[in-house]
C-alpha cells in the first residue's frame, strides 16, 4: 500500500477539519490556497521536506501505513472532510489503497475524490456522467470502494486532462513525428478551476454524486495543440486527420453549484515545462 507518510496539522482551533491525501502537483496548490480560509488542515504526504518552510505554522506527525494504522495522536480526530487526490500511476493495487483510506476515515462527513474522465468508454459524441464506463479501469474500481464506504457522503470529480502554465500536453506531442486523431476534440481543465471546484465542495455536504470537470470549449487536437506548438515552441506538428472522439460535458457541476469555469484553455501562458 502506501509507504511511510506524514500528516501535517495546522495550529488553528475551532475550524472545519480537513484531511488531504495526495499533495503533489494538484494537491500542493490546493493546500496553499486553503491556508487563509480558516480550516484546520491535515495533510498526508510522503515527503515532509516540501513543508519545511511552513514549520512555524504546522506540526508534522508520522504515519506508518504498512501497519494500516494512523498515528495514535490523531486516531480519534473527527474530520469534517477528506479529499483524496492520489494519482493511480503512483501505486500498485490502487483500488486497495483507496479502500484502506476509506477504512481509516469511516466517520468523515464528506469524502471528495478526484477521479478521471478516462473511466468512460471510447466513442464519438458527447459524454456526461450517465455515459457508459469501462468498469475495468483502475479509477472506476476506486470509485466503487468510495461509494460503498460513504453512501450519500461522497463527491467524485472526474477530471479531464489537467493543464496549467507548468504542465501542458503540447510538450509531449513535440516528440512525435506524426500524431493520430487530429480531428478528435480536446478535453481539458485548468488546475485553478479544479481547485476552485474543490473549494466550492468544501463548503457543502456530500450528496453521493459524480461530476465531470471539463472546460466547455473543445477544439480539435490539430487546431489546439498545433497553435500552442507554433506559439510557444516555434514548431509545426503533423497530424493525421482521423477520429472524432468523445466530448466531455462538464456542465452538471456548473449548474448545480452555479459554478463558472474561469480559466480558458486558450489563455495558458506556458512556462517552465
Amino acid at each position: 500500500l502506501l509507504k511511510k507518510s506524514v500528516i501535517t496539522l495546522s495550529n488553528s482551533i475551532n475550524k472545519k477539519r480537513i484531511l488531504l491525501f495526495g499533495v503533489g502537483w494538484l494537491g500542493k496548490e490546493l493546500v496553499h490556497s486553503l491556508f487563509d480560509d480558516g480550516y484546520i488542515l491535515h495533510v498526508v504526504t510522503r515527503d515532509n521536506s516540501k513543508w519545511s518552510n511552513l514549520d512555524a505554522k504546522i506540526n508534522q506527525i508520522h504515519v506508518y501505513t504498512d501497519t494500516n494504522e494512523l498515528d495514535p495522536s490523531i486516531k480519534n480526530v473527527s474530520f469534517d472532510l477528506v479529499c483524496v487526490m492520489l494519482p493511480p500511476s503512483s501505486f500498485d493495487g490502487y483500488a486497495e489503497v483507496i479502500k484502506w483510506i476509506c477504512k481509516q476515515t469511516q466517520e468523515v462527513k464528506h469524502f471528495i475524490y478526484t477521479s478521471s474522465t478516462s473511466v468512460y468508454k471510447n466513442h464519438d459524441g458527447v459524454v456526461n456522467e450517465e455515459s457508459k464506463v469501462d468498469e475495468q479501469t483502475t479509477v472506476y474500481k476506486a470509485e466503487q470502494e468510495i461509494k460503498k464506504a460513504f453512501p450519500n457522503r461522497f463527491t467524485i470529480l472526474r477530471l479531464s486532462g489537467l493543464i496549467s502554465e507548468d504542465r501542458h500536453p503540447t510538450k509531449y506531442l513535440l516528440r512525435k513525428e506524426m500524431i493520430n486523431e487530429g480531428s478528435s476534440p480536446v478535453n481539458l481543465v485548468h488546475r485553478k478551476d479544479v481547485i476552485r471546484a474543490i473549494q466550492t465542495l468544501m463548503r457543502m455536504n456530500g450528496s453521493g454524486e459524480v461530476f465531470n470537470l471539463s472546460y466547455p470549449d473543445h477544439p480539435s487536437r490539430k487546431e489546439y495543440y498545433g497553435a500552442f506548438a507554433k506559439k510557444y515552441f516555434g514548431q509545426t506538428l503533423c497530424f493525421i486527420d482521423d477520429g472524432n472522439g468523445k466530448t466531455i460535458d462538464g456542465s452538471k457541476f456548473a449548474m448545480k453549484y452555479e459554478y463558472k469555469y474561469e480559466m480558458s484553455i486558450w489563455d495558458v501562458e506556458i512556462n517552465n515545462i
